[in-house]
């Protein structure tokens, strides 16, 4: 089973373009670029399909 942070491989912030800065903060559920210090919110769903 994949980690959540493993979908965050081979993405791009879309703010400023940067190649795998994205950083995950899960008890937050915030995902932050190293570069540029952009945030966007995560919405998980746990426990199979919806």
């Amino acid at each position: 089973m994949p980690e959540l942070t493993d979908f965050l491989d081979d993405l791009r912030c879309s703010a400023c373009g940067t190649l795998d800065s994205l950083w995950l903060y899960p008890v937050r559920g915030v995902v932050e670029c190293r570069e540029c210090g952009s945030k966007a919110t995560t919405l998980t769903v746990y426990g199979g399909e919806a």
